[in-house]
């Protein structure tokens, strides 16, 4: 293995660590607080719980993505600094010394967390311009997703001071609300369908004695729209039926292999699981 081997492998060390920065241990933490606390499970409804369940799923897997943005963009250097390194030299064992002195030499960090982030934010463009945006635009959409990621950090941090109830439901102090907002769904569904990400809610699941499963929602389907609104994520669905008077008829919109179909439904709980668009998140006082 080459020194640069070595380099490209602590890289990724590096940015293993810098994903896990970026998107906070937060849930993870309260999670295993939740999940370990049997005593206060008992005491808050199943329907918080899933909330709260489904909440750290999106979390985690938002960390996950992050890593393998990372992962994709080492293994590409390190596919292409082998192509080119000089095969006539023979291999030889790597010496801990060695490793320990290229650590040393880098104060123990490879490579520094500004620059993964700024390699990540560089691929997030890249994915952009792929999907159709000008570099500027990609940017500046960007720009607005960051300005939006702190509008709703600093809507967290003002309920906390007073007193309130952090709500991770609550479009005020969620990002991709306000971002979705402020450019509008048409330009919100170009700004996923550009990163690869899900436009429509997938049902994974429908429970059974559900105002879902008495519908006809199946596993499979994909949730368009809510009430005539368009739908993300989980949270836009969760947010819509919350909205006016519980248990009036509502039509929800599907699409199932393809064929768009609307169902009536009443306005609550559905009572299915499942997924939309990656919610980009960030910890809520530091970032």
């Amino acid at each position: 293995m080459s020194r640069i081997t070595i380099a490209m492998v602590a890289s990724l060390v590096a940015a293993f660590a810098a994903g896990a920065w970026v998107t906070g241990f937060e849930p993870a933490k309260e999670a295993q607080g939740y999940v370990g606390n049997t005593a206060s499970d008992e005491t808050v409804p199943i329907s918080e719980r899933l909330l709260r369940l489904e909440q750290v799923i999106v979390d985690e897997r938002e960390a996950r993505l992050v890593l393998e943005d990372q992962l994709l963009l080492l293994i590409e250097d390190l596919e292409r600094l082998e192509s080119t390194r000089d095969r006539a030299q023979p291999e030889r064992p790597i010496q801990v010394s060695e490793i320990r002195g290229e650590q040393l030499r880098s104060g123990g960090r490879p490579r520094d967390y500004a620059a993964v982030m700024r390699m990540y934010q560089d691929r997030r463009v890249a994915d952009l311009v792929s999907g159709g945006f000008s570099e500027d635009e990609a940017r500046r959409l960007l720009k607005r997703e960051s300005e939006a990621q702190y509008k709703a950090m600093e809507a967290a941090y003002l309920a906390q001071r007073d007193g309130e109830a952090v709500d991770r439901f609550n479009s005020a102090m969620n990002a991709q609300s306000i971002l979705r907002a402020e450019i509008g769904d048409s330009e919100y569904e170009r700004f996923l369908t550009a990163q690869d990400e899900p436009t429509t809610v997938r049902i994974m699941n429908v429970l059974d004695g559900s105002p879902g499963s008495s519908a006809g929602l199946q596993a499979g389907d994909n949730i368009v729209s809510y009430n005539g609104e368009r739908t993300f994520s989980m949270l836009d669905v969760r947010g819509l039926t919350m909205q006016g008077n519980s248990g009036e008829d509502v039509i929800i919109e599907i699409d199932r292999d393809g064929v768009r179909m609307q169902l009536n439904i009443p306005r609550g709980p559905i009572g299915v699981s499942g997924n939309g668009a990656m919610v980009r998140s960030v910890s809520r006082w530091g970032g």
